[in-house]
């Protein structure tokens, strides 16, 4: 698949000695959450002391770099590029100064009203340095014209979704999930202090204790007396996780929206068997995504899987290759396939999703040419029709193939023997009573606010 990308990942630390290193750490394990810059900002003696750059965590913080930045607060951050280009402008933590001192943000996810929000800021006088939709938490702050409790819940209840956001002042943190819940965000113990991560594999790098998720609509804040917790907006109702964090984004060990990602993609590959059955010799995962869903898929259907492609970690991704022969090619570096493995067998790929098919059209040409006898397709989710507006980078509407071909078409242009997605019934059962509190927008085209 041509690669969805996720708003960002985000991480926060108060009362940790040694809070920059630590934090280094824990942004290590969110890479996967955005790769084109990294920065830690922290506080220390009434002031903020930052460094952030282009690139991976390890070039960032190469050697002892980061672990210069003082004081037992911090906040952490790894970014791809949604609203806003990709650019050391753009890069996060955003520091600002205003009338009620300094503040860092680090946000993960996209204002949907972001426009609306930053046309009105505009006319107010405010003048934007950058051209991420992060710098609106900025100048909606400045018109609160104060760092205390009630302005922060001010300006958050006024930003509306999609955010999860922790703002560093020199003397406390706040963290902060949109009244949705859109995206995740966590809560845990490090030592006698505290962490905030995207997702609980932060922990586990760091050595904090998962305590629980941050609920929506709620901000937590960590001073001198501790960590307490304060309501600042209601949904009414509504809550709107996004399902596209168990299907794809987040870590599989990691513990997201109150289960484990790769429990939810194995049930989703036993669901999608009992949908599209057949008669295969073998499955084959589209790795690395598509690893837990093809284990349930097989194990549903009594067959092996096998590692019938091997991935190149040290290729970019195809969604950056520009034009479509350009992307071919880069598919073929990322991916290859084994011809002992698939060489006179009928395969069956499973993938976690489909968005331009580009992948998946080459590794299709790609196995039949090492001697696959038959390819069949199976998608753990339904097809992907239109675009999100809440922080994932999909195509455009015309770039995603469901949108613009029927499933018989879509088959036809991936050479694929068979093709089957998993229903939005199928895949929302593995909830059970909570099926109805996520958001599947990118499916449906139902956007719930």
């Amino acid at each position: 698949m041509a690669d969805p990308r996720d708003a960002c990942g985000v991480l926060g630390l108060y009362g940790v000695r040694g809070a920059a290193p630590m934090a280094t750490l824990g942004l290590h394990a969110l890479q996967h959450r955005g790769q084109e810059s990294a920065g830690i900002v922290t506080g220390h003696n009434g002031s903020l002391f930052c460094r952030k750059g282009m690139g991976l965590v390890a070039q960032v913080f190469s050697g002892s770099e980061g672990s210069s930045l003082p004081g037992e607060i911090a906040v952490g951050h790894v970014r791809y590029s949604t609203a806003g280009g990709s650019s050391l402008a753009n890069a996060q933590p955003l520091v600002g100064r205003y009338l009620g001192g300094e503040v860092a943000v680090a946000h993960n996810g996209t204002l949907a009203a972001g426009a609306a929000l930053s046309e009105a800021l505009a006319r107010k006088g405010a003048l934007f340095q950058t051209t991420t939709d992060t710098e609106l938490f900025l100048h909606l702050l400045a018109q609160e014209q104060a760092a205390s409790e009630s302005a922060v819940a001010a300006m958050l209840a006024h930003a509306g979704p999609a955010f999860a956001a922790i703002f560093l002042f020199p003397d406390k943190m706040i963290a902060a999930r949109d009244p949705w819940g859109f995206r995740p965000l966590v809560l845990g113990r490090l030592g006698k202090g505290y962490a905030v991560a995207s997702e609980t594999c932060a922990f586990d790098q760091m050595g904090a204790v998962y305590e629980r998720e941050i609920r929506p609509g709620e901000m937590v804040i960590f001073d001198d007396g501790g960590c307490r917790s304060r309501c600042f907006g209601d949904s009414g109702g509504v809550t709107a996780r996004c399902l596209l964090e168990h299907i794809y984004f987040a870590r599989p060990d990691s513990v997201v929206f109150g289960a484990t990602p790769h429990v939810v993609r194995w049930q989703s590959g036993v669901v999608l068997a009992g949908e599209f059955p057949l008669e295969a010799d073998l499955v084959v995962a589209i790795p690395d995504s598509g690893v837990s869903a093809a284990m349930g898929f097989a194990s549903a259907l009594g067959l092996p899987v096998e590692r019938g492609l091997i991935r190149n970690h040290y290729v970019g991704r195809s969604f950056i290759a520009p034009g479509p022969e350009a992307r071919a090619m880069a598919v073929r570096m990322k991916h290859n396939v084994v011809r002992e493995v698939v060489r006179g067998r009928r395969v069956v790929l499973v993938d976690d999703s489909l968005i331009r098919g580009t992948t998946t059209a080459t590794l299709s040409r790609d196995l039949r040419d090492a001697g696959a006898t038959e390819v069949h397709l199976r998608i753990a989710c339904p097809p992907t029709r239109h675009p999100c507006l809440y922080g994932v980078d999909f195509p455009r509407r015309e770039e995603l193939l469901a949108h613009r071909y029927s499933l018989q078409e879509i088959q036809e242009r991936l050479h694929m023997d068979s093709l089957g997605y998993l229903s939005l019934d199928g895949l929302a059962g593995i909830f059970g009573a909570e099926r109805d509190s996520f958001c599947t927008a990118c499916w449906t085209g139902n956007y719930p606010v």
